[in-house]
């Protein structure tokens, strides 16, 4: 049996002020919660039985899986952040694990990483995808048969050895966990794989697919094309859309209200969310969001905001921003 484990600890920094008051897998990503499409992905491959393991704003995380009767999902409790192996540890797993990363959205073949980890009989599989810029991940240089012989955590660019990114998508059996020291903190990539590595024990299976972290404003953008690029045009019954110019791929949100305004896709609109009198482009409001009289561009507005008379580009706002009369557009503003 495989137990599926989602790693959610993190703190989001890199989408703050956003994650101030939403863990970064409870973020709304074209008006479903991140962690939706994670576990949605896992039971499509018939993995029902959860593990999520988080320390920060984890309060909000077990609310909402309260509504899923389809599930088992269980928290573990975890008094300090023990890092992403050690709150594996923590959760005292006995069954092999499919370690996934609480910030990535993917289409990888998982039952491909599955059968091959299942064939090698080794302790850890990992996933690896390659990449243009492999500086910005772990990377792993395999052998013929798969066996990772060099693995280095995100090394500078003129000290990458391959193209292949550790995608953060690992099988595990119980067994590693015995290296991993208890009620401390411990990282799979930095602390524990270089163990294992060094003991032939990791093998590494060349993936294809799409895979993006949302956890910086970049990767969200990127991960939101995506799933629009896939819908395509959205829009719930329950929208009310007035005198509006929708073009390309635009998803809107239940209760939501467009009115006088040219949405240009990609772009998401949240439940319960106005847009009057406005123009917006590569951006995603959240709910119960308000633009009046607002230009915006390649943006992330959190939930609640009213904006008004505005004009806005490459930034994030956090829930219940409250702006007026202002022009902003020197890169990546964070409010």
């Amino acid at each position: 049996m495989t137990k599926a484990v989602i790693l959610a600890g993190g703190y989001g920094t890199r989408l703050r002020p956003l994650t101030f008051t939403t863990p970064k897998a409870m973020i709304p990503l074209v008006n479903k919660p991140v962690i939706g499409y994670i576990v949605d992905y896992l039971v499509s491959y018939g993995l029902k039985d959860i593990v999520i393991t988080m320390h920060y704003l984890r309060e909000k995380m077990i609310n909402h899986f309260t509504k899923r009767k389809d599930l088992e999902v269980s928290f573990p409790e975890e008094p300090t952040p023990l890092g992403t192996a050690g709150s594996v540890k923590n959760a005292g797993i006995t069954d092999t694990m499919l370690i996934i990363q609480g910030d990535n959205i993917t289409d990888m073949d998982l039952r491909k990483v599955l059968e091959f980890h299942e064939e090698h009989g080794r302790l850890v599989t990992i996933a690896l995808l390659p990449v243009s810029n492999p500086s910005l991940y772990g990377v792993a240089e395999i052998a013929a048969n798969g066996m990772i012989m060099n693995f280095k955590e995100k090394p500078s660019p003129n000290e990458c050895f391959s193209n292949l990114a550790n995608t953060g998508l690992y099988i595990i059996e119980p067994e590693a966990m015995d290296y991993v020291p208890e009620g401390t903190a411990f990282d799979f990539s930095k602390d524990l794989f270089p163990i294992l590595v060094a003991k032939n024990e990791v093998y590494g299976c060349v993936v294809e697919g799409f895979w993006r972290d949302i956890g910086s404003r970049d990767g969200y953008m990127e991960a939101s094309r995506w799933i629009l690029e896939n819908k395509g045009y959205e829009c719930a019954d329950t929208a009310v859309i007035e005198n509006s110019e929708i073009h390309g791929n635009v998803a809107i949100g239940e209760h939501a209200v467009v009115k006088q305004s040219v949405i240009r896709g990609p772009a998401v609109i949240g439940n319960h969310a106005e847009v009057i009198n406005s123009e917006m482009h590569d951006s995603v409001i959240f709910p119960r969001a308000v633009l009046d009289e607002v230009t915006l561009n390649n943006c992330m507005i959190g939930e609640d905001s009213i904006i008004k008379e505005a004009e806005i580009s490459d930034s994030i706002l956090g829930a219940s921003s409250e702006i007026k009369a202002c022009v902003c557009r020197e890169g990546d503003k964070k409010f």
